[in-house]
């Protein structure tokens, strides 16, 4: 039975000449699981948007066409009615956090919806068990990692048992087992109450086993496909899909289908560099907030060349070392210095970050500026006490990739657009140490690949760079080491090439059908 139907549908953003989707038609049907897949910027936001109403009537703009959702036309349905109709949880949870607690914050919804306190018991209760997070309810949100976050804000509509679920990027802030649990709980929910769920994701390794259909959205143009089709098409695919399709013509969805299929193949490695001087030493690091304890003891050293990728899961204390890294956060006790730079805990995180340049896990929190023009500038006056002319700006915003957004206000692009934005304001002083909290987060392949390149150009020019991730299969194409958080303590230190090997503790699927193999690029035929 068709639950929604969008015919003929066109959307402009207002101002824009070109449409944000193109004619689109599409039918989803009660019980669906679909993925939409594409480039960044390329509409999937949008689409999930029309669903709920938020395009047009939040956004504004021009639309064509028709769109119908369980009987209700979106564009003209109160968004109060819409939200039990169709609920979204959007790329960046912490815009949808009202409340101070995770209790709390999962039953506001339901108690602005005037539903009863018995009922709103029960749902709270069911929404927590489906994600897996029954032992987060009464922590703060403020004392979340931004996977927790992610999965609290998922909670919160699944308690209002909508109809249909719009989700946008909900595994880009996940650990592995967090994306396995979250997905495990939206296929129970779908098969108990028959709920639709429409899912905009990049990383597809988890997402293309569990659903229905693959839709694919690019420059507004939307097609609908079975997953086996669409892993012919689509042009990023995990790397087990890419192995079996490259090698054995064969749409293979998981390691042990690609694994059946493919013929000997043989591995070329990357050659591993030599580490140079220390840049960071970090002693017996301990923080906490409160009675959380986040960081226990932390101690690593970075030399000239390193490319650390910081690894472990949600609420781990990767992004609190990052914090007392940078003055941020004050130690409970240990040390760091910067032995390059002559700085250590004492010097404040102005002096520090001019080190060791800093990038938050939520992109917005660094962009403030009317357009991406003016953040350069600002990065740029604050670290050299001049103003910058404008052809020094403009060299920069080219040298970092996003030349064609500088008259973009920051606000209005892909939030994968913006997180290249800020890693350019963050770090267009070029400082020796990058320190990376999630830079994938919702980024396309050829951006992944992209910032592999500039980590890897950092490294061999005698930087370094901490790269907090969960993306095990995107850190293997630029980390030379592995550090594991777990509960604020460091759980292994290990050489990429042994952490992501078939016999480490972070295999990449690659790894797993190729012995010696990390990466796609390393694999030939035997």
């Amino acid at each position: 039975m068709t639950l929604a139907t969008l015919q003929g549908l066109s959307y402009w953003y207002p101002g824009a000449t070109k449409p944000a989707l193109d004619t689109v038609d599409l039918e989803i049907e009660r019980g669906d699981f679909a993925l939409l897949a594409g480039h960044s910027a390329g509409g999937k936001s949008t689409l999930l948007r029309v669903f709920n109403g938020l395009v047009p009537q939040f956004h504004g703009g021009r639309m064509t066409g028709s769109a119908m959702v369980s009987g209700h036309d979106p564009a003209r349905t109160p968004s109060r009615r819409m939200a039990l109709i169709a609920g979204m949880v959007f790329q960046e949870p912490e815009a949808q956090a009202v409340a101070e607690t995770v209790e709390e914050e999962v039953a506001f919804g339901l108690e602005q919806q005037g539903i009863p306190r018995a009922t709103i018991g029960r749902r709270l209760d069911s929404a927590l068990d489906a994600i897996a997070i029954e032992h987060l309810r009464h922590r703060r949100l403020h004392t979340l990692s931004g996977g927790e976050r992610q999965r609290v804000a998922l909670a919160s509509i699944l308690a209002l048992e909508p109809e249909l679920l719009l989700l946008d990027e909900p595994t880009s802030q996940l650990d592995p087992a967090g994306a396995e649990a979250l997905i495990a709980g939206l296929e129970r929910t779908r098969q108990q109450r028959e709920v639709s769920i429409l899912v905009a994701e990049h990383r597809l390794e988890r997402l293309l086993p569990a659903v229905t259909r693959v839709v694919e959205v690019n420059a507004g143009m939307v097609t609908s496909r079975t997953p086996d089709e669409a892993v012919l098409a689509l042009e990023a695919v995990p790397p087990a899909t890419e192995l079996a399709r490259r090698f054995a013509g064969s749409p293979a969805l998981t390691v042990p289908a690609a694994r059946a299929v493919l013929p000997p193949l043989t591995a070329s490695p990357r050659a591993a560099a030599t580490p140079g001087d220390i840049l960071l030493e970090a002693t017996g690091l301990t923080v906490a907030y409160g009675e959380n304890i986040a960081l226990r003891g932390a101690s690593l050293t970075v030399r000239e060349g390193e490319v650390i990728a910081l690894m472990g899961p949600n609420g781990s204390g990767k992004s609190t070392l990052f914090r007392a890294l940078t003055g941020l956060a004050r130690p409970a006790s240990g040390t760091f210095r910067y032995p390059r730079a002559s700085l250590d805990a004492s010097s404040g995180t102005r002096a520090i970050t001019a080190h060791a340049g800093l990038v938050p896990q939520d992109p917005a929190i660094a962009l403030y500026h009317e357009s991406v023009r003016q953040e350069l500038e600002e990065t740029l006056r604050n670290r050299s006490g001049r103003k910058p002319s404008p052809a020094e700006t403009a060299a920069n915003a080219e040298r970092w990739g996003i030349a064609h957004l500088s008259s973009a206000n920051p606000r209005d692009i892909s939030v994968g657009q913006q997180q290249r934005v800020a890693i350019a304001a963050m770090l267009t002083h070029n400082p020796d140490i990058w320190l990376l909290d999630e830079p994938t987060r919702g980024a396309d392949r050829p951006a992944k690949a992209w910032l592999a390149g500039r980590l890897r150009e950092h490294a061999a020019n005698g930087g370094a760079a901490i790269v907090a991730t969960h993306d095990i299969e995107s850190a293997a194409q630029y980390a030379t080491r592995v550090i594991q958080l777990n509960a604020g303590t460091v759980t292994f230190d290990l050489p990429a090439r042994e952490a992501f090997a078939a016999t480490g503790p972070l295999p990449t699927q690659t790894a797993r059908l190729v012995p010696g193999a990390l990466t796609v690029d390393e694999v030939h035929r035997a």
